[in-house]
């Protein structure tokens, strides 16, 4: 089950307790839901659009998608853990791009690392640092992919 976040519109200025968003989720390439949440500190809220329903949604995540910890206890994976992990990538993919216009990027042992470009050309900056840390991996802002890992080690998926 591929689940996506679609039109996602994040609201932070009226999130108090939680996210303040709205967004469309799609599984397997099929509007399934629309979603919400005021930001008050309440649970996300979920209109069925397609043909799986929230139920169906959270039988298929706690069966293929580890349990949440949070301390010593364990929550189930479901609907609104994914949706949140996905708002959190999503947010953090956001940041990195904007970023990437004044900063030079890497991905090192210790995460993601951000080099002030100054007024320097970018070619120049990252010389320097890939003269002190070979092993360095230079987000460009062109891979997709290499966008996506990088947001993972910011949320912590990696």
């Amino acid at each position: 089950m591929q689940i996506e976040l679609r039109k996602l519109k994040l609201a932070l200025h009226l999130s108090e307790e939680t996210t303040a968003y709205s967004a469309e989720i799609w599984i397997d390439g099929e509007l399934a839901f629309h979603a919400s949440n005021q930001g008050h500190g309440g649970a996300d809220l979920y209109r069925q659009i397609g043909r799986w329903t929230e139920k169906d949604v959270d039988t298929w995540l706690v069966a293929n998608r580890p349990p949440q910890h949070v301390g010593t206890v364990e929550i189930a994976h479901d609907l609104e853990i994914e949706v949140g992990a996905l708002i959190s990538q999503a947010d953090a993919l956001a940041r990195l791009k904007r970023r990437l216009k004044t900063h030079v990027l890497t991905i090192e042992a210790k995460g993601v690392m951000a080099y002030p470009l100054r007024k320097r050309p970018r070619e120049i900056v990252e010389q320097a640092i890939l003269s002190t840390n070979p092993a360095a991996d230079i987000v460009t802002g062109k891979d997709a992919e290499q966008l996506r890992r990088a947001a993972a080690v910011i949320v912590g998926k990696l």
